[in-house]
């Protein structure tokens, strides 16, 4: 009987929970082949709610949720063991990048099939001295394994319970993407090592409808050239509009005028029309999977469940549950 691609990835699932997700997939896949949702300015639980605030969860919670992308915005500060704090812009998110690391860890030492992928970059300034304070961080008995610090895109088995670094400030270790990085464009950047990555980060773009475009061209280019060899990475986020809406607003809705489409509702019917084995590369979101208190993980499901071999199991988010109250912020 013949079997068609759609029957045939059915039949080869493996079902998983979101903590552990990464288990089902063919680890000779480098990371570029496969689909990772992500959370912008991942470290903004804590921040003042309004337009500083992206995350409703801690990075804890996050990766319990299946968030495998983190972006890491920091700033230098006067600690020996701790030198960097999480900001986003000029606001202090009152975590540091010591916290941010030992919840990797801990999450790591507990699903030891995983990866992250953490992009980092300076939240103000050039990020000359963020390398010698990352080399801080590592010179530390208990980081110095949690970290993959080639420049090349790496296979799965060989990043299992690491934290893969892109880095977006002046160093030598990880993933090189600090020259040609463009503001509020959709680009293509080639690394010093010919890594090509296709970014979408038109995170100014506050007509939801032509973000929404950008995003959706962004995600089929994805699908389009599956081993294409590139990293293809989607911010599905928009940045504080002086008109008033905050991040929040633009991903679920709310404030003064209708925004439509919502940012996140909008991406997951999107993507609810894509085949299962569709690669959509790395798509970061604003509020993951929190609509006014309502848990709604939609979006990092879909994205999830269309690797091949995976399958989530129902009610996975009662599975993997909001770990306490600590690491949980309202709008």
């Amino acid at each position: 009987m013949h079997l068609d691609k759609q029957s045939t990835l059915e039949k080869d699932m493996t079902y998983v929970e979101t903590r552990n997700w990464m288990s089902a997939l063919d680890h000779q896949l480098t990371l570029d082949q496969i689909s990772l949702p992500g959370t912008h300015d991942s470290g903004t639980q804590k921040a003042p709610a309004g337009p500083a605030r992206t995350q409703n969860f801690g990075i804890y919670t996050q990766l319990n949720n299946g968030i495998r992308f983190l972006d890491i915005r920091v700033k230098a500060n006067d600690s020996k063991l701790d030198p960097l704090s999480i900001f986003h812009g000029i606001v202090n998110c009152d975590i540091s990048f010591a916290d941010v690391l030992d919840d990797c860890q801990q999450f790591l030492s507990e699903n030891p099939t995983e990866t992250i992928v953490m992009l980092m970059n300076a939240a103000t300034g050039n990020g000359n001295d963020i390398q010698v304070k990352f080399d801080e961080y590592i010179a530390q008995k208990k980081y110095q394994h949690l970290f993959y610090l080639g420049s090349r895109m790496p296979t799965l088995t060989a990043v299992q319970s690491k934290i893969v670094l892109l880095r977006r400030f002046p160093g030598n270790m990880g993933i090189d993407l600090s020259k040609g990085w463009k503001k509020n464009k959709t680009f293509t950047l080639t690394t010093p090592e010919n890594q090509v990555f296709a970014i979408e980060d038109q995170y100014q773009e506050h007509d939801t409808r032509k973000k929404m475009a950008a995003v959706q061209a962004s995600i089929d280019s994805a699908i389009a050239a599956p081993d294409d060899g590139v990293m293809h990475l989607t911010y599905n986020s928009i940045s504080f509009s002086l008109l008033g809406h905050t991040p929040y607003q633009y991903a679920w809705g709310g404030g003064i005028g209708k925004i439509s489409p919502k940012m996140n509702p909008g991406l997951a019917e999107f993507l609810r029309g894509k085949k299962k084995g569709n690669r959509f590369g790395i798509v970061v979101l604003d509020f993951y999977n929190n609509e006014l208190g309502h848990i709604d993980n939609s979006v990092t499901e879909l994205v999830i469940s269309t690797n091949p071999g995976v399958a989530l199991n129902n009610n996975a988010n009662e599975r993997d549950p909001i770990v306490n109250h600590k690491d949980h912020s309202y709008i």
